[in-house]
């Protein structure tokens, strides 16, 4: 930006001011000046203007101390943050990648847990057909079994004793000279 001269007139004296800020802005800040000096003069006390003058200085100097002690803290407190979003910002990625797990584990169950109720299904279809065989044998086994003890029962009664029957042109380890025919031993 160019530099420019701007004349302003404080308390009846001139002053020129080199400056690159436009000219409304410069008449501005003496405005300033000369409230904060007519602000000192209405203390009460007899001050000439050098000493308001001296007044507006500190009061403009203090407000500055300030001002840049509040900056200072603002650019604290906004490093802070920034901080604090980069590590809200890391988490947020690690929750992004256990829910991206979580959501791929609840995929594969429910996989599993459909491929399971198929199972199921057949299994309760064999259960079915198995449970309607099983109900028309027992009558059958409980009859071959009820038979079964009838004949050991009518054997013992008769006083049925096995036999063995050998022969003598066969002959085995066991040293009784024949084979066993019944199929017994």
């Amino acid at each position: 930006m160019e530099k420019k001269r701007v004349s302003v007139q404080i308390e009846g004296r001139n002053y020129v001011v080199i400056t690159t800020e436009h000219r409304a802005y410069v008449h501005e800040v003496a405005d300033e000046v000369i409230d904060s000096i007519r602000r000192a003069a209405q203390t009460g006390r007899n001050l000439d203007t050098r000493d308001c003058a001296v007044l507006a200085a500190l009061d403009f100097c203090d407000d500055r101390n300030k001002a840049e002690r509040k900056n200072k803290e603002v650019v604290e407190k906004a490093d802070q943050i920034i901080r604090q979003s980069a590590e809200l910002g890391r988490q947020c990625s690690d929750y992004k990648a256990k829910l991206a797990a979580a959501i791929n584990e609840n995929t594969n169950l429910t996989k599993r847990v459909k491929a399971l109720e198929d199972q199921l299904r057949i299994l309760l279809k064999e259960n079915e057909a198995l449970k309607k065989n099983a109900d028309s044998k027992p009558l059958e086994n409980q009859k071959k079994f009820e038979k079964a003890i009838r004949d050991k029962k009518t054997e013992k009664m008769m006083g049925y004793v096995p036999m063995r029957q050998y022969s003598l042109f066969e002959d085995d380890n066991s040293g009784q000279g024949g084979k066993n025919t019944d199929g017994k031993n």
